[in-house]
C-alpha cells in the first residue's frame, strides 16, 4: 500500500479528526500565487481545487518550516486515496450508469454550484520546471477567433452552422507543474476540477444553459464558486492513520494531540520525530 504524507497545524488537524474531512484549496489561495495562472484565460486555476502531500516519508525540515508553526504541528501518514466512497445508481442525479465515487454528489446536487466529474479527484505527481509554457499553459481552444464569442452572442441555435463552433478548454496542465524551486516538496497533490455551473441547471441540456456555462468560464472577475471543497474520510483510512509529532512540540502540545487521538482516532498510531532541534 502506497502512504503519502501532509504537514499541517494541530488546529487544522483537529478538525480533520473532528470532521473527519480533507480540505481541497482554491488554487488562487495556495502558497504558489502563480498556480492558477493561465496564459491565454487569466486566473484558469479558480476551477481546480488541490489538497497537497509529498510522498517522501523522511522527515523534511523545509516542509515543517513551511507548513506548521515553527515546526509545532504534525505531519499526517494516510494511504493513497483515503476518502470515502458514494455509490449512485443508473438514472439518480442524471448518472446514466451504476457509478462508484468519492465525491458526496447529493451534497454537491442540492448546493446547485457547481458540477463535478464521478471519477473526480486524480492524483497527480507535481513536476518542476522553469519552462514558462508549462508554468503557464494554453487552456483553450477555438475553431477560429471569435468563436466563443459567436456561441454567446447567438439568438438561437439556428444561427450557427453545423460544426462552425468548436471549443474546448483544457484543465490538464492547471496545477500540475512547478517552478523548480519548490522541488524539495517532493509533492503529490489529489485535484478536482469544477464546472461553475450545477446539475440542476445543466439539465436538461439547452442551448440557453450552454450560453450561461460559457459565460461563466469566460468571466474572468468572476470568484470561484466555493474556497474550499472538503471529501470524507473513509473508516478504513482514519484508522490506518498515522501521526508525526513535530520536533518543537512542547508538553503541552503534545498532550493536547494525544487528547484528540483519544476523542476522535483512538487507533491512529502516533510517534514522535526523530529530528533533534533546539
Amino acid at each position: 500500500m502506497k502512504y503519502l504524507y501532509h504537514y499541517t497545524s494541530v488546529e487544522t488537524l483537529a478538525l480533520i479528526l473532528k470532521n473527519k474531512t480533507i480540505c481541497f484549496n482554491n488554487l488562487l489561495y495556495v502558497d504558489d500565487i502563480e498556480e492558477a495562472q493561465s496564459q491565454d484565460m487569466g486566473n484558469f486555476g479558480k476551477f481546480v481545487y488541490v489538497s497537497c502531500w509529498t510522498d517522501d516519508e523522511k522527515e523534511s525540515i523545509p516542509l515543517w518550516n513551511l507548513y506548521t508553526p515553527s515546526m509545532h504541528g504534525v505531519r499526517i501518514k494516510l494511504p493513497e486515496f483515503p476518502f470515502k466512497k458514494y455509490m449512485y445508481k443508473s438514472g439518480e442525479l442524471f448518472f446514466t450508469e451504476d457509478t462508484e465515487t468519492y465525491v458526496d454528489c447529493r451534497k454537491i446536487y442540492d448546493e446547485n454550484k457547481v458540477s463535478i466529474v464521478a471519477n473526480a479527484p486524480s492524483l497527480i505527481k507535481v513536476e518542476y520546471t522553469n519552462e514558462h509554457e508549462k508554468l503557464f499553459p494554453k487552456v483553450k481552444t477555438e475553431s477560429f477567433p471569435g468563436a466563443m464569442q459567436k456561441f454567446i452572442d447567438a439568438k438561437e441555435m439556428s444561427e450557427l452552422a453545423k460544426g462552425d463552433i468548436e471549443i474546448n478548454y483544457s484543465f490538464e496542465k492547471i496545477g500540475k507543474y512547478k517552478r523548480e524551486d519548490w522541488r524539495f516538496q517532493s509533492e503529490w497533490r489529489y485535484k478536482i476540477t469544477i464546472a461553475p455551473m450545477g446539475m440542476k441547471e445543466l439539465n436538461p441540456l439547452t442551448f440557453e444553459n450552454q450560453q450561461e456555462y460559457c459565460r461563466r468560464i469566460e468571466d474572468r472577475n468572476a470568484v470561484p464558486p466555493y474556497e474550499k471543497i472538503f471529501l470524507d474520510i473513509s473508516d478504513d483510512a482514519f484508522e490506518n492513520m498515522e501521526i508525526l509529532l513535530g520536533p518543537k512540540m512542547n508538553e503541552a502540545e503534545k498532550i493536547l494531540v494525544i487528547a484528540l487521538l483519544n476523542q476522535y482516532a483512538p487507533k491512529c498510531i502516533l510517534r514522535e520525530s526523530n529530528l533533534k532541534i533546539k
